[in-house]
Protein backbone atom coordinates (compact mmCIF):
# COMPACT_ATOMS: atom_id res chain seq x y z
CA UNK A 1 0.00 0.00 0.00
CA UNK A 2 1.26 3.16 -0.94
CA UNK A 3 0.64 7.02 0.93
CA UNK A 4 0.35 9.38 -1.17
CA UNK A 5 0.24 13.26 -0.67
CA UNK A 6 -1.09 14.32 -3.80
CA UNK A 7 -0.54 18.30 -3.05
CA UNK A 8 -1.29 21.58 -4.73
CA UNK A 9 2.26 22.41 -5.60
CA UNK A 10 4.23 18.89 -4.73
CA UNK A 11 3.26 15.79 -4.19
CA UNK A 12 4.94 12.95 -2.07
CA UNK A 13 4.98 8.94 -1.57
CA UNK A 14 5.69 6.52 1.10
CA UNK A 15 5.20 2.59 1.77
CA UNK A 16 5.72 0.28 4.55
CA UNK A 17 8.37 -2.41 3.90
CA UNK A 18 7.14 -5.53 5.54
CA UNK A 19 5.86 -5.51 9.36
CA UNK A 20 7.50 -2.06 9.81
CA UNK A 21 5.05 0.46 11.24
CA UNK A 22 6.78 3.33 9.85
CA UNK A 23 6.67 4.62 6.97
CA UNK A 24 9.46 5.26 4.14
CA UNK A 25 9.64 7.74 1.57
CA UNK A 26 10.10 6.39 -1.75
CA UNK A 27 12.41 8.64 -4.05
CA UNK A 28 10.79 9.25 -7.15
CA UNK A 29 13.06 11.06 -9.74
CA UNK A 30 15.64 11.28 -7.58
CA UNK A 31 13.67 13.13 -4.81
CA UNK A 32 10.88 12.12 -2.23
CA UNK A 33 9.21 15.97 -3.10
CA UNK A 34 8.16 15.89 -6.81
CA UNK A 35 6.15 19.20 -8.10
CA UNK A 36 2.78 18.63 -8.80
CA UNK A 37 3.57 18.77 -12.31
CA UNK A 38 2.30 17.82 -15.89
CA UNK A 39 4.07 18.08 -19.27
CA UNK A 40 2.31 16.86 -22.68
CA UNK A 41 3.89 17.32 -26.04
CA UNK A 42 3.12 15.90 -29.37
CA UNK A 43 3.97 12.59 -30.06
CA UNK A 44 6.28 11.96 -26.61
CA UNK A 45 5.20 10.12 -23.63
CA UNK A 46 3.64 12.72 -20.95
CA UNK A 47 6.16 13.59 -17.62
CA UNK A 48 6.12 14.59 -14.62
CA UNK A 49 7.64 16.69 -11.81
CA UNK A 50 11.10 17.73 -12.44
CA UNK A 51 10.98 16.21 -15.33
CA UNK A 52 7.90 17.98 -16.85
CA UNK A 53 9.82 20.88 -16.24
CA UNK A 54 13.06 20.26 -17.78
CA UNK A 55 10.65 19.33 -20.57
CA UNK A 56 8.90 22.76 -20.71
CA UNK A 57 12.27 24.88 -20.25
CA UNK A 58 13.68 22.73 -22.89
CA UNK A 59 10.27 23.33 -25.04
CA UNK A 60 10.83 27.10 -24.66
CA UNK A 61 14.66 27.05 -26.04
CA UNK A 62 13.63 24.60 -28.54
CA UNK A 63 10.88 26.68 -30.33
CA UNK A 64 13.02 30.38 -29.12
CA UNK A 65 9.37 31.08 -26.75
CA UNK A 66 7.13 31.72 -29.87
CA UNK A 67 4.35 28.72 -30.67
CA UNK A 68 1.28 28.22 -30.14
CA UNK A 69 0.15 26.72 -26.65
CA UNK A 70 -2.31 23.82 -27.72
CA UNK A 71 -0.60 23.06 -31.11
CA UNK A 72 3.12 21.91 -29.78
CA UNK A 73 3.07 21.22 -26.10
CA UNK A 74 0.52 21.98 -22.93
CA UNK A 75 1.96 22.37 -19.24
CA UNK A 76 0.09 21.67 -16.09
CA UNK A 77 -0.06 23.28 -12.42
CA UNK A 78 -1.40 22.50 -9.55
CA UNK A 79 -3.85 19.35 -11.42
CA UNK A 80 -5.07 18.79 -8.39
CA UNK A 81 -6.85 22.19 -8.26
CA UNK A 82 -8.62 21.09 -11.29
CA UNK A 83 -10.30 17.99 -9.30
CA UNK A 84 -11.23 20.82 -6.39
CA UNK A 85 -13.06 22.94 -8.82
CA UNK A 86 -17.19 21.70 -9.43
CA UNK A 87 -17.12 24.43 -12.79
CA UNK A 88 -13.90 22.60 -14.51
CA UNK A 89 -14.79 19.50 -16.49
CA UNK A 90 -12.01 19.25 -18.86
CA UNK A 91 -9.50 20.75 -21.29
CA UNK A 92 -8.61 19.34 -25.31
CA UNK A 93 -5.10 18.43 -25.75
CA UNK A 94 -4.42 17.83 -29.39
CA UNK A 95 -7.56 17.88 -30.19
CA UNK A 96 -8.79 15.01 -27.47
CA UNK A 97 -10.57 15.99 -24.42
CA UNK A 98 -9.39 15.21 -21.23
CA UNK A 99 -11.95 15.23 -18.23
CA UNK A 100 -10.38 16.76 -14.74
CA UNK A 101 -10.31 12.85 -13.66
CA UNK A 102 -8.05 11.50 -15.96
CA UNK A 103 -5.89 14.66 -16.22
CA UNK A 104 -5.19 14.21 -12.51
CA UNK A 105 -5.33 10.36 -12.90
CA UNK A 106 -2.44 11.00 -15.63
CA UNK A 107 -0.42 12.49 -12.89
CA UNK A 108 -0.98 9.49 -10.20
CA UNK A 109 -0.53 6.99 -12.82
CA UNK A 110 3.30 7.97 -13.58
CA UNK A 111 3.74 8.41 -9.91
CA UNK A 112 2.54 4.58 -9.31
CA UNK A 113 4.86 3.71 -12.36
CA UNK A 114 7.74 5.43 -10.99
CA UNK A 115 6.73 4.60 -7.18
CA UNK A 116 6.19 0.36 -8.01
CA UNK A 117 9.73 0.70 -10.01
CA UNK A 118 11.24 2.33 -7.31
CA UNK A 119 9.32 -0.48 -4.66
CA UNK A 120 9.54 -3.59 -7.03
CA UNK A 121 5.98 -4.17 -6.96
CA UNK A 122 2.72 -3.49 -8.77
CA UNK A 123 0.42 -1.97 -5.87
CA UNK A 124 -3.53 -1.70 -6.21
CA UNK A 125 -3.87 -0.41 -2.46
CA UNK A 126 -3.09 3.48 -1.54
CA UNK A 127 -4.44 5.93 1.15
CA UNK A 128 -4.51 9.42 -0.68
CA UNK A 129 -4.48 12.60 1.52
CA UNK A 130 -7.35 15.08 0.96
CA UNK A 131 -8.23 18.25 2.31
CA UNK A 132 -9.99 18.94 5.53
CA UNK A 133 -13.52 20.51 3.01
CA UNK A 134 -13.77 19.68 -0.07
CA UNK A 135 -17.29 21.17 -0.93
CA UNK A 136 -19.86 23.43 1.22
CA UNK A 137 -22.11 20.86 1.14
CA UNK A 138 -21.49 17.10 2.57
CA UNK A 139 -23.32 16.41 -0.81
CA UNK A 140 -20.80 18.42 -3.08
CA UNK A 141 -17.99 17.12 -0.61
CA UNK A 142 -18.54 13.51 -1.31
CA UNK A 143 -19.11 14.58 -5.39
CA UNK A 144 -15.46 15.80 -5.68
CA UNK A 145 -13.63 13.43 -3.27
CA UNK A 146 -15.47 10.53 -5.53
CA UNK A 147 -13.44 12.80 -8.48
CA UNK A 148 -10.37 11.89 -6.49
CA UNK A 149 -11.21 8.44 -6.09
CA UNK A 150 -11.89 7.96 -10.05
CA UNK A 151 -8.42 10.26 -10.57
CA UNK A 152 -6.95 7.58 -8.43
CA UNK A 153 -8.73 4.38 -10.23
CA UNK A 154 -7.65 5.88 -13.70
CA UNK A 155 -4.18 5.29 -12.53
CA UNK A 156 -4.85 1.62 -11.59
CA UNK A 157 -5.26 1.72 -8.04
CA UNK A 158 -8.40 -0.61 -6.98
CA UNK A 159 -8.56 -0.49 -3.25
CA UNK A 160 -8.86 3.45 -2.50
CA UNK A 161 -8.57 5.02 0.95
CA UNK A 162 -8.70 9.19 2.22
CA UNK A 163 -7.29 10.29 5.03
CA UNK A 164 -7.69 14.01 5.43
CA UNK A 165 -4.29 16.09 5.20
CA UNK A 166 -3.82 17.34 8.73
CA UNK A 167 -4.89 14.08 10.27
CA UNK A 168 -1.67 12.57 8.21
CA UNK A 169 0.32 14.96 9.71
CA UNK A 170 -0.62 14.99 13.33
CA UNK A 171 -0.07 11.19 13.35
CA UNK A 172 3.52 11.70 11.72
CA UNK A 173 4.82 14.26 14.22
CA UNK A 174 4.03 11.50 17.09
CA UNK A 175 2.59 13.93 18.86
CA UNK A 176 3.32 14.47 22.94
CA UNK A 177 0.19 13.90 25.89
CA UNK A 178 -2.20 17.13 25.59
CA UNK A 179 -3.98 18.97 23.05
CA UNK A 180 -2.03 19.71 19.86
CA UNK A 181 -3.06 21.75 16.78
CA UNK A 182 -1.67 21.40 13.52
CA UNK A 183 -1.49 24.02 10.91
CA UNK A 184 -1.37 22.57 7.50
CA UNK A 185 -0.54 25.51 5.20
CA UNK A 186 0.47 24.53 1.43
CA UNK A 187 -0.33 25.46 -1.88
CA UNK A 188 -4.15 25.06 -1.76
CA UNK A 189 -5.52 24.83 1.88
CA UNK A 190 -5.05 25.88 5.28
CA UNK A 191 -6.33 22.94 6.94
CA UNK A 192 -6.10 22.17 11.00
CA UNK A 193 -6.55 19.15 13.32
CA UNK A 194 -6.77 19.83 16.71
CA UNK A 195 -6.08 16.54 18.64
CA UNK A 196 -5.75 15.20 22.70
CA UNK A 197 -3.15 12.55 22.59
CA UNK A 198 -2.77 10.37 25.98
CA UNK A 199 -0.46 7.11 25.90
CA UNK A 200 -2.01 4.80 23.84
CA UNK A 201 -4.59 7.44 22.50
CA UNK A 202 -4.69 9.85 20.04
CA UNK A 203 -8.42 11.45 19.95
CA UNK A 204 -9.40 13.53 17.26
CA UNK A 205 -11.38 16.81 18.62
CA UNK A 206 -12.15 19.10 15.63
CA UNK A 207 -10.91 19.56 12.04
CA UNK A 208 -11.56 22.22 9.52
CA UNK A 209 -10.53 23.99 6.59
CA UNK A 210 -10.45 26.57 3.87
CA UNK A 211 -9.33 27.49 0.60
CA UNK A 212 -6.41 29.24 1.60
CA UNK A 213 -2.92 28.80 0.06
CA UNK A 214 0.34 29.65 -1.75
CA UNK A 215 -1.47 29.66 -4.99
CA UNK A 216 -4.05 31.99 -4.02
CA UNK A 217 -1.57 34.26 -1.97
CA UNK A 218 0.38 34.28 -5.65
CA UNK A 219 -2.83 35.39 -7.58
CA UNK A 220 -3.26 38.10 -5.25
CA UNK A 221 0.63 39.13 -5.64
CA UNK A 222 -0.19 38.89 -8.61
CA UNK A 223 -2.85 41.30 -9.13
CA UNK A 224 -2.04 44.03 -6.78
CA UNK A 225 1.39 44.28 -9.33
CA UNK A 226 1.76 42.85 -11.88
CA UNK A 227 -1.20 42.64 -14.56
CA UNK A 228 -1.46 46.43 -14.73
CA UNK A 229 1.39 45.47 -17.03
CA UNK A 230 -0.40 43.73 -19.13
CA UNK A 231 -3.18 46.01 -19.67
CA UNK A 232 -5.59 45.74 -16.35
CA UNK A 233 -7.00 49.28 -15.70
CA UNK A 234 -7.01 49.88 -19.35
CA UNK A 235 -9.19 51.60 -21.72
CA UNK A 236 -10.46 51.09 -25.47
CA UNK A 237 -12.63 52.96 -27.42
CA UNK A 238 -16.45 51.51 -28.73
CA UNK A 239 -17.52 52.51 -31.87
CA UNK A 240 -19.87 54.93 -30.75
CA UNK A 241 -16.38 56.68 -29.51
CA UNK A 242 -16.91 55.81 -25.86
CA UNK A 243 -13.94 55.11 -23.68
CA UNK A 244 -14.59 51.77 -21.27
CA UNK A 245 -12.93 49.94 -19.30
CA UNK A 246 -10.64 46.50 -20.38
CA UNK A 247 -13.35 43.40 -19.87
CA UNK A 248 -11.53 42.11 -16.23
CA UNK A 249 -11.95 38.74 -17.36
CA UNK A 250 -9.24 39.22 -20.00
CA UNK A 251 -6.69 40.72 -17.84
CA UNK A 252 -7.14 38.60 -15.13
CA UNK A 253 -5.98 35.81 -16.39
CA UNK A 254 -2.67 36.34 -16.04
CA UNK A 255 -3.22 35.81 -12.02
CA UNK A 256 -4.97 32.55 -12.54
CA UNK A 257 -1.73 30.02 -12.61
CA UNK A 258 -3.95 26.81 -12.16
CA UNK A 259 -7.31 27.64 -14.26
CA UNK A 260 -5.27 29.75 -17.38
CA UNK A 261 -3.14 26.41 -18.41
CA UNK A 262 -6.35 24.41 -18.49
CA UNK A 263 -8.60 27.24 -20.22
CA UNK A 264 -9.95 27.00 -23.91
CA UNK A 265 -7.87 29.79 -24.90
CA UNK A 266 -8.95 30.92 -28.44
CA UNK A 267 -11.99 33.15 -27.33
CA UNK A 268 -9.15 34.98 -25.25
CA UNK A 269 -7.09 35.45 -27.93
CA UNK A 270 -9.85 36.52 -30.51
CA UNK A 271 -10.95 38.99 -27.75
CA UNK A 272 -7.16 40.24 -27.44
CA UNK A 273 -6.61 40.62 -31.03
CA UNK A 274 -10.12 42.57 -31.72
CA UNK A 275 -9.56 45.12 -27.93
CA UNK A 276 -6.15 46.33 -29.70
CA UNK A 277 -6.76 48.50 -32.27
CA UNK A 278 -9.38 50.24 -30.10
CA UNK A 279 -7.13 50.53 -26.72
CA UNK A 280 -5.41 53.54 -25.89
CA UNK A 281 -1.83 54.14 -27.40
CA UNK A 282 -0.42 53.42 -23.81
CA UNK A 283 -2.41 50.15 -23.56
CA UNK A 284 -1.33 48.93 -26.84
CA UNK A 285 1.46 47.12 -26.14
CA UNK A 286 0.48 45.86 -23.01
CA UNK A 287 -1.95 43.83 -24.85
CA UNK A 288 0.39 42.52 -27.63
CA UNK A 289 2.66 41.23 -24.13
CA UNK A 290 -0.35 39.71 -22.86
CA UNK A 291 -0.74 37.65 -26.31
CA UNK A 292 2.35 36.81 -26.15
CA UNK A 293 2.29 35.84 -23.04
CA UNK A 294 -0.46 33.27 -23.86
CA UNK A 295 1.50 32.42 -27.33
CA UNK A 296 4.70 31.53 -25.42
CA UNK A 297 3.17 29.61 -22.23
CA UNK A 298 4.41 31.45 -19.80
CA UNK A 299 2.04 31.63 -17.29
CA UNK A 300 4.16 28.92 -14.96
CA UNK A 301 7.49 30.96 -15.73
CA UNK A 302 5.52 33.98 -13.78
CA UNK A 303 4.34 32.18 -11.44
CA UNK A 304 7.77 30.74 -10.44
CA UNK A 305 9.12 34.01 -10.57
CA UNK A 306 6.36 35.89 -7.96
CA UNK A 307 6.45 32.59 -5.84
CA UNK A 308 10.57 32.87 -6.03
CA UNK A 309 9.84 36.38 -4.44
CA UNK A 310 7.03 35.47 -1.78
CA UNK A 311 9.55 32.82 -0.17
CA UNK A 312 12.59 35.51 -0.63
CA UNK A 313 10.58 37.95 1.79
CA UNK A 314 10.78 34.86 4.09
CA UNK A 315 14.33 36.20 5.01
CA UNK A 316 14.91 39.45 3.74
CA UNK A 317 12.52 42.89 3.86
CA UNK A 318 12.28 43.13 0.29
CA UNK A 319 12.26 41.03 -3.36
CA UNK A 320 12.67 41.59 -6.42
CA UNK A 321 10.07 40.37 -8.92
CA UNK A 322 11.69 40.86 -12.76
CA UNK A 323 10.01 39.30 -15.60
CA UNK A 324 10.08 40.15 -19.29
CA UNK A 325 8.15 39.59 -22.23
CA UNK A 326 9.68 40.61 -25.38
CA UNK A 327 9.46 43.04 -27.03
CA UNK A 328 6.46 44.51 -25.50
CA UNK A 329 6.67 44.44 -21.27
CA UNK A 330 9.47 44.82 -19.09
CA UNK A 331 8.52 44.42 -15.10
CA UNK A 332 10.27 45.66 -12.61
CA UNK A 333 8.63 45.04 -9.49
CA UNK A 334 10.21 46.02 -5.41
CA UNK A 335 8.05 44.16 -3.02
CA UNK A 336 8.36 45.08 0.49
CA UNK A 337 7.82 42.71 3.29
CA UNK A 338 5.91 45.61 5.09
CA UNK A 339 3.31 45.75 1.94
CA UNK A 340 3.31 42.39 1.65
CA UNK A 341 2.37 41.99 5.14
CA UNK A 342 -0.50 44.40 4.68
CA UNK A 343 -1.39 42.46 1.71
CA UNK A 344 -2.10 39.53 3.88
CA UNK A 345 -4.49 41.27 6.24
CA UNK A 346 -7.49 39.55 4.75
CA UNK A 347 -5.48 35.80 4.79
CA UNK A 348 -4.54 36.61 8.31
CA UNK A 349 -8.02 37.46 9.58
CA UNK A 350 -9.29 34.39 7.79
CA UNK A 351 -6.58 31.90 9.43
CA UNK A 352 -7.45 33.70 12.76
CA UNK A 353 -10.92 32.76 12.34
CA UNK A 354 -10.51 29.16 11.19
CA UNK A 355 -8.31 28.68 14.29
CA UNK A 356 -11.07 30.01 16.74
CA UNK A 357 -13.97 27.83 15.20
CA UNK A 358 -11.60 24.24 15.35
CA UNK A 359 -10.80 25.24 19.40
CA UNK A 360 -14.70 26.59 19.72
CA UNK A 361 -15.82 22.97 17.86
CA UNK A 362 -13.41 21.11 20.06
CA UNK A 363 -14.44 22.86 23.36
CA UNK A 364 -10.70 23.90 23.71
CA UNK A 365 -9.29 27.08 24.73
CA UNK A 366 -6.28 28.27 23.25
CA UNK A 367 -4.55 28.16 26.37
CA UNK A 368 -5.03 24.50 26.67
CA UNK A 369 -3.50 23.90 23.55
CA UNK A 370 -0.12 22.54 24.61
CA UNK A 371 1.85 22.43 20.92
CA UNK A 372 1.40 23.51 17.87
CA UNK A 373 3.07 22.04 14.92
CA UNK A 374 3.06 23.86 11.43
CA UNK A 375 3.54 22.12 8.31
CA UNK A 376 3.64 22.61 4.59
CA UNK A 377 5.26 25.52 2.88
CA UNK A 378 2.91 28.50 3.09
CA UNK A 379 3.32 27.99 7.27
CA UNK A 380 6.67 29.42 6.75
CA UNK A 381 5.50 32.37 5.99
CA UNK A 382 6.76 34.99 8.66
CA UNK A 383 3.38 37.11 9.45
CA UNK A 384 1.07 33.06 9.66
CA UNK A 385 4.21 32.45 12.51
CA UNK A 386 3.74 35.83 13.77
CA UNK A 387 -0.06 35.09 14.12
CA UNK A 388 0.74 31.37 15.79
CA UNK A 389 2.41 32.86 18.21
CA UNK A 390 0.44 35.65 19.45
CA UNK A 391 -2.37 32.97 20.03
CA UNK A 392 0.05 30.22 21.51
CA UNK A 393 3.13 31.74 22.83
CA UNK A 394 6.13 29.62 23.01
CA UNK A 395 4.12 26.59 21.92
CA UNK A 396 4.85 26.71 17.95
CA UNK A 397 7.41 24.51 16.22
CA UNK A 398 7.63 23.39 12.85
CA UNK A 399 7.29 19.98 11.55
CA UNK A 400 8.22 17.92 8.63
CA UNK A 401 7.16 20.91 6.44
CA UNK A 402 6.76 19.06 2.81
CA UNK A 403 6.99 15.51 4.14
CA UNK A 404 4.92 14.73 6.99
CA UNK A 405 1.22 14.47 5.44
CA UNK A 406 2.63 11.31 3.65
CA UNK A 407 4.35 10.11 6.29
CA UNK A 408 1.08 9.54 8.62
CA UNK A 409 -1.55 8.74 6.17
CA UNK A 410 -0.84 4.87 6.04
CA UNK A 411 -0.43 4.83 9.99
CA UNK A 412 -3.96 7.11 9.89
CA UNK A 413 -5.39 4.24 7.70
CA UNK A 414 -4.18 1.86 10.43
CA UNK A 415 -5.22 3.52 13.57
CA UNK A 416 -8.64 3.61 11.65
CA UNK A 417 -9.03 7.43 10.84
CA UNK A 418 -9.43 6.80 7.23
CA UNK A 419 -12.58 8.08 4.98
Amino acid sequence: MYGIDFGTSNTVVTTQDGTAATSRLLQLGGSPIIPSLLYFEKDQLPSIGFAAMDAYSDALQRHHGKLALEKSFRFFQAVKLALKDPNFTGTRIFGQFWPAESLAGLFLKEVKRQADQETGRNESAVVLGRPVVLGATAEEDSRIQNRFRKAAEFADFSDIHFVMEPVGALVSAAVPEGNTLIFDFGGGTLDISLAAAAPGNLRILANDGIDLGGYIINEQLSRQRIISHFGFYGKFRTMTGRWLDMPKWITDQVASFYALPLAELAKTRSAIKDLIPEARPADKPKLKGLLEFLDRNLSFSLFNTIDEAKIQLSDSNSASISFQVEPYIQIAESIERAWFDHMLTPPLQAAEVLITRVLNTAGVPAESVSHVVRVGGSSRIPAFITLLERLFPGRVNEGDVFTSIASGLLEAHRLGLSM
